[in-house]
């Protein structure tokens, strides 16, 4: 038994709207563990949030474009919502927790290591310092 192209096509469509859904709350998740990892204000996650509306937004526009030849139609909104219902649901928790973990010891480790590479130059602005306060007094004594 064989299905028509015209079938295939749409359940195409529809996989790929799914994706695109499951997609784009991964983007939204990268930018919840780099939350997790570095704290943010309110300005910078408007700024984040901006962004990511604005990349949702030419995605899912250059998504109808190439696969619907622009047409908005309703089982593709509703394919990117059920997508994104899916990841956020079964997903987005275990790779937001394990990626902020991953991610977060990475970050201290690296804190770790700019400390101790810093320490010199601690040093260094400490023998400054005194040198310049010096100078200072010796050029007022002048």
């Amino acid at each position: 038994m064989m299905v028509s192209e015209s079938i295939l096509t749409e359940l195409r469509f529809l996989l790929v709207s799914l994706l695109s859904g499951a997609a784009m709350i991964l983007f939204y998740d990268l930018f919840r563990v780099i939350r997790r990892v570095i704290a943010h204000g309110t300005v910078w996650t408007a700024v984040e949030d901006f962004i990511y509306w604005l990349c949702c937004a030419l995605f899912v526009f250059a998504m109808l474009y190439r696969e619907n030849d622009g047409l908005i139609r309703g089982f593709a909104i509703g394919g990117m919502a059920v997508g994104m219902l899916c990841y956020n649901r079964f997903v987005s928790p275990l790779f937001v927790k394990y990626m902020a973990l991953i991610f977060g010891t990475v970050f201290r480790i690296l804190r770790r290591v700019a400390g101790i590479l810093c320490r010199p130059l601690k040093k260094l602005k400490k023998i400054l310092k005194k040198t310049v306060r010096l100078v200072k007094i010796g050029l007022c004594k002048l």
